[in-house]
């Protein structure tokens, strides 16, 4: 008698551990992707991105004027602070290289969460000092979205772009080149700037082989668009060449000579965002000098 207790304690105490749902290895599984609040995580059981690393960063091709690559941070790990947003939230490394100094404007307009983009020096530097004026080296909340618009004037090498967020996105990539000469942020409405080419330049946007200083613009998802209109034909005294480029699309408009040897361009503005850069450039090398640009822009 006392035999077939011990064998019905046994089998009782089995039972307990291997269904009763309070071992070790039940409680594992029910708490699996459920974060210290209780919430589930979305990222839980996801599988890291290749690009989550910064060592594997996706590269860029710049070979156009603009790209739109998509992304993901599911499953991504926290590697590098951003200047702004919030810390220690998941990202994703991208890379470019630059053969001359340009304009690179990136955003991620039309994600389904709020993203934080900003540029990078290395896999360890976020940017944190502007380029130059009007500038955003990183992003998050632009445009009153809670999506990012970041652009910076950049020198020839490589550089790299971080997402952060939760999700997926598209980033909108545009650059431009816009020379050696000074580049500055062109105020909306009207203006007039007066300033001075010297040297040789290397924009060749439109054939031009003269000095050459850029304006440019950035524009937000609710922009409505409209008329630009830039001039050289008063207050100049060389032949100038004005370039428009609009990466966009893809387009730059050229003109030389409208006015005497000066020049004027005017073009429609297309709703939405994007990057704009106006340059006043040099017919050729030997052409620069003193000049006043009036423009119009929406």
């Amino acid at each position: 008698m006392d035999g077939i207790k011990r064998f019905l304690t046994v089998l009782l105490v089995a039972g307990c551990g291997a269904g009763g749902g309070s071992g070790t290895t039940g409680d594992a599984g029910d708490d699996a992707g459920v974060g210290s609040d209780g919430s589930q995580d979305p990222d839980a059981n996801v599988p890291a991105p290749a690009n989550d690393r910064c060592a594997n960063a996706t590269a860029i091709n710049l070979a156009t004027m603009h790209v739109d690559v998509p992304a993901t941070t599911g499953g991504a790990s926290a590697d590098l602070a951003a200047p702004c947003g919030t810390a220690g939230t998941p990202d994703v490394f991208f890379k470019f290289t630059l053969t001359r100094r340009e304009l690179v404007y990136a955003d991620t307009f039309g994600a389904g969460a709020a993203t934080t983009l900003f540029f990078a020096s290395s896999c360890t530097a976020a940017r944190t000092a502007s380029t130059t004026a009007g500038d955003a080296v990183c992003s998050t909340g632009a445009c009153g979205t809670a999506q990012s618009q970041v652009a910076a004037l950049l020198d020839p090498g490589t550089h790299y772009l971080v997402l952060a967020g939760h999700g997926a996105a598209t980033i909108h990539v545009r650059h431009t080149e816009v020379g050696t000469g000074t580049v500055q942020h062109l105020a909306q409405g009207a203006s007039a700037s007066t300033g001075t080419t010297t040297g040789t330049g290397t924009l060749y946007a439109c054939d031009a082989g003269g000095a050459e200083n850029a304006y440019w613009w950035q524009t937000c998802p609710g922009d409505t668009g409209g008329t630009f209109q830039a001039s050289t034909c008063t207050g100049t005294d060389f032949d100038t060449v004005l370039s428009l480029q609009m990466p966009g699309s893809e387009t730059v408009m050229c003109d030389d000579d409208t006015c005497s040897f000066q020049s004027t361009v005017s073009a429609t503005i297309p709703a939405g965002a994007g990057l704009f850069v106006i340059a006043v450039d040099g017919f050729s090398q030997a052409k620069h000098g003193n000049y006043t640009l009036t423009a119009s822009r929406p």
